[in-house]
């Protein structure tokens, strides 16, 4: 402080002959929801762009997910010969799947790709949310599919399982994107740790998605109609799994640790009743009995997911 009143910083020499700062030089503050004060060039607030080249292979699709969950913005794909058709429809399907990759050059040997998404003007949390919406509606309908041997129903179930991967792999973009660049977690108030609580929970989220997905491509043609004691087992073992996964999802993004009592009683709850389902097994036919065999696991499975997203309650 000087003798009149005014505050100054001293910059470490390294630091700014690395950014190259010179009298003059803008520079920004920014504060963090804990006090934290994060000095930056000003240049700092647009992140350069990072380029990545590829070359077409057997292996591409798999390359471009990968880049674009390692947060590269520019996805060159070069090659001395023309490309091929088959490639282009590889790169095309596979930006189906990645939310904000577009096409934004092409010619004969080269396709540029480009990720239109700013990371810090969105929440992980809201996509979380969005995430547990989604999946949770594919549980129930999952469930009533099964008993009513509605495949139009099932087939709505497998599709919306890609719209959840298309969130998940933007959320885990976002969230690698934080960790390597802070000013961006600050943006998104999110630190390191709710960071990787976030990567965990929509992991388990997506998982939670797939297993409702398993259950829909499992469900009986028509002139395999369940029993109603069998139907009624089953839904009612749904309900009570969906609400434990509701109650599980709140903890973590709440930080309720008292409705992770409740999740412990849902779970006591939903293994009684699979223990039901399996009972109104008995004396069915191969058919039926193989298909709600498997849809039972799914249930187990989701009873699994749930416990462990009400882990991650307490480690909050």
């Amino acid at each position: 402080m000087t003798s009149d009143g005014t505050f100054f910083v001293t910059l470490p020499k390294s630091w700014v002959t690395i950014h190259g700062i010179r009298r003059g030089t803008a520079l920004s503050f920014t504060e963090g929801k804990d006090g934290k004060l994060l000095l930056g060039s000003h240049d700092e607030n647009h992140r350069e762009s990072r380029t990545v080249k590829l070359n077409p292979g057997p292996t591409l699709e798999r390359e471009i997910e990968e880049k674009y969950l390692l947060g590269y913005d520019l996805i060159e794909i070069e090659s001395r010969s023309v490309i091929h058709s088959n490639v282009r429809d590889q790169v095309k399907s596979i930006l189906k799947k990645l939310v904000g990759l577009e096409i934004v050059e092409e010619d004969a040997q080269k396709i540029v790709i480009q990720c239109l998404i700013e990371p810090s003007l969105l929440s992980p949390e809201r996509i979380i949310r969005r995430l547990h919406i989604m999946t949770k509606a594919m549980q129930q309908d999952a469930i009533t599919a099964f008993t009513t041997c509605d495949t139009r129903l099932a087939k709505t179930v497998v599709e919306r399982d890609e719209e959840v991967d298309r969130l998940y792999f933007l959320l885990v973009r976002i969230v690698r994107d934080a960790l390597t660049d802070l000013t961006i977690a600050e943006r998104i108030h999110a630190s390191p740790v709710d960071c990787l609580d976030f990567r965990i929970l929509s992991s388990l989220i997506e998982h939670f998605g797939d297993t409702s997905a398993l259950i829909a491509t499992n469900v009986p043609s028509s002139h395999h109609e369940l029993p109603r004691q069998l139907s009624r087992s089953l839904n009612q073992t749904g309900e009570t799994i969906n609400l434990m996964y509701t109650s599980a999802v709140e903890a973590v993004l709440s930080r309720d640790l008292s409705s992770i009592s409740k999740v412990g009683e849902l779970q006591r709850k939903a293994l009684d009743e699979v223990k039901g389902v399996e009972r109104a097994l008995l004396g069915l036919g191969h058919g039926i009995l193989d298909e709600t065999t498997s849809a039972i696991t799914a249930l187990k499975s989701m009873c699994e997911i749930n416990v462990d997203i009400a882990d991650l309650a307490i480690a909050r």
